[in-house]
């Protein structure tokens, strides 16, 4: 594995109106241990439904912008140079509600869930994205999402 990935480095997949990822370190380079995405969030999107993790902890860290999350039944801003724990079991979702655009380093233990991501940007058939999520231990609930998207303006992308 290289030492530095620079800036910039990395595939880059999904939207732009949305939430594009930055792929820069997969599970296979890291024996499963740890995958690390950037997220790049549009301004007034959403970057993924309501939904909880079962085999997962994530860590964002906040690079540019102001990024809102819902952590359980609170709603938080982080901005640049915060940190957002995620741990497994705990229902979440991140959007920008802001008019610029933010950026979210996303360091997942252990990693494999960035293949579900890769396979959205990739626009791969629901159906099979579906597969690739309820297999992971995920789950979503789009009616929570509904209320956030309508009071903030989103959009998917």
């Amino acid at each position: 594995m290289e030492q530095i990935i620079r800036a910039g480095e990395g595939e880059v997949l999904g939207a732009e109106a949305g939430c594009r990822d930055r792929f820069k370190v997969d599970a296979d380079r890291t024996e499963s241990r740890l995958a690390i995405v950037e997220h790049l969030l549009a301004p007034h999107c959403i970057a993924a439904p309501v939904h909880v993790h079962t085999r997962e902890d994530e860590f964002s860290f906040i690079l540019d912008g102001e990024v809102s999350y819902r952590l359980g039944d609170d709603e938080h801003v982080a901005r640049a140079g915060d940190l957002v724990v995620k741990p497994r079991g705990q229902w979440h979702t991140f959007w920008n509600a802001a008019d610029e655009p933010a950026r979210v380093l996303e360091m997942i233990t252990p990693g494999g869930l960035e293949a579900v991501f890769r396979a959205m940007g990739r626009g791969v058939p629901e159906d099979q994205v579906a597969a690739m999520i309820d297999a992971s231990g995920c789950t979503g609930d789009p009616e929570a999402t509904e209320p956030i998207v309508a009071r903030y303006g989103l959009t998917w992308g």
